[in-house]
């Protein structure tokens, strides 16, 4: 019988026993029952939870995306006095985060394009990052109107494709972060307040 957990705790383990499923089994085993059974729990308790399979991928992906935001924030407390030290931190954050998902990242980004209840989830996750970019960079340039948010999403799409290429070993991480940084120091520099 599982451990009484309170409903944070119990979420979080949960989601650990989620991504082990997927880095196990791949993205195809992951259901409701096969994370009920391998967390030792009840059915229940998992759709409680998470509702249905694509709960689950798109909770698993938010997880992802707060933890590449927490460690941005930390990084960015830690140092970004200047556009290009910011621009360095949000380049690092963002690669060392997905790198650190591994390649489980993109089968729950593919597996989720399969439900039609999530297909405007990972919009909303590109949405949360151009947000936050927009909150990283308000010290040093004004991006507040559309002609912003464009070039807000186009670092975003940047960061996602030296993502990809990356986890598929057709780009080192160090040449991933060089060139994210200087698109995102090429698009705002000409902006500097």
């Amino acid at each position: 019988m599982s451990i009484r957990l309170d409903k944070g705790a119990r979420r979080a383990q949960l989601l650990d026993v989620a991504y082990d499923v997927i880095t196990e089994e791949g993205t195809g085993n992951l259901t409701l029952a096969r994370l009920a059974e391998r967390a030792g729990v009840s059915k229940p308790i998992a759709y409680d939870h998470f509702g249905t399979r694509a709960g689950l991928l798109a909770a698993l992906f938010r997880s992802f995306d707060e933890q590449q935001i927490e460690r941005m924030r930390a990084a960015l407390a830690e140092g970004g006095d200047s556009l290009q030290e910011t621009a360095k931190i949000a380049a690092s954050g963002y690669m060392d985060c997905l790198l650190s998902a591994g390649s489980e990242y993109e089968e729950i980004c593919a597996a989720l394009l399969a439900y039609e209840e999530t297909k405007d989830f990972l919009q909303e996750s590109r949405d949360r990052f151009i947000e936050e970019y927009r909150r990283v960079f308000s010290p040093f340039v004004s991006l507040e109107d559309a002609h912003g948010r464009a070039l807000l999403t186009s670092m975003v799409g940047s960061a996602e494709g030296l993502a990809r290429d990356v986890h598929h070993g057709t780009l080192g991480n160090d040449e991933a972060v060089e060139s994210l940084t200087g698109i995102m120091l090429a698009t705002l520099t000409p902006l500097v307040k």
